[in-house]
C-alpha cells in the first residue's frame, strides 16, 4: 500500500508539472502488453505505470485546455536522426546512444526519440477549436474556471500536490513528541 501511494503521488506530480508547463504534449502509443511478454522487462514496465500516466495526462490536458497528441506506435522515433531525418535500419535495446551514419549526429537514445516525437507532434498536431472565436486556434491560452469535478483518486486542475490537512498544521510553538506517560501542557 505504501509503494502504491508513493507511485500514485509521483504520477500526479509528474502529470501536473507537464500539463502546467506545456500547452501541447505528445505521447507514444506503445504495445505495453507486448513488452510485458518479455520476461526481462515485464517487472520494470509494469512498475512504471505508463497507462496510468497517459490517462492522467489526457484528463488533465482536457481540464487545462491543452492538447495531447498520441503518436502512432509504428513511428520510428528512436531510429530517426533528429537533424537530417534519416532512418537507421535497426537499433537494439542495449544501444543507448544514437549515431547517425549520414550526418554523424550523436545523442542519447531517449533524447533523440523525444526530439523526434516533438517534431512529429508539431507537424501532426490536432488544432484546438476555440468555441468563443469560432475557429481553430493553435496557441490557445489555458482555460479559466474550475472545470469538471474530480473523481476519487484524481487531482484537480489547480492541484500541485497534496496540501497538509488542517489537523496536521499547528500554529504557535512546535509540537513535541509525546510518550505514552506524558501529557501536553
Amino acid at each position: 500500500a505504501r509503494v502504491a501511494a508513493i507511485r500514485k503521488r509521483f504520477l500526479h506530480e509528474v502529470s501536473n508539472k507537464l500539463v502546467k508547463t506545456h500547452d501541447k504534449l505528445a505521447i507514444e502509443t506503445l504495445t505495453i502488453t507486448g513488452m510485458l511478454a518479455n520476461r526481462r522487462m515485464a517487472a520494470a514496465v509494469a512498475d512504471a505505470a505508463w497507462g496510468e500516466l497517459a490517462r492522467q495526462l489526457t484528463y488533465k490536458q482536457l481540464w487545462r485546455g491543452g492538447g495531447l497528441t498520441p503518436v502512432d506506435r509504428w513511428y520510428p522515433s528512436t531510429k530517426t536522426c533528429a537533424p537530417c531525418r534519416t532512418v537507421a535500419p535497426a537499433m537494439p535495446l542495449d544501444q543507448r546512444t544514437f549515431v547517425c551514419a549520414a550526418c554523424g549526429y550523436q545523442a542519447d537514445r531517449d533524447l533523440n526519440a523525444a526530439v523526434n516525437l516533438a517534431i512529429w507532434a508539431e507537424q501532426h498536431h490536432a488544432q484546438v477549436r476555440d468555441l468563443h472565436a469560432g475557429g481553430p486556434v493553435t496557441k490557445a491560452r489555458r482555460g479559466e474556471g474550475s472545470g469538471p469535478r474530480t473523481r476519487a483518486g484524481e487531482t484537480g486542475p489547480d492541484d500541485a500536490g497534496t496540501a497538509p490537512t488542517p489537523s496536521r498544521v499547528r500554529s504557535g510553538r512546535p509540537r513535541r513528541a509525546l510518550s505514552h506517560n506524558s501529557t501536553e501542557l
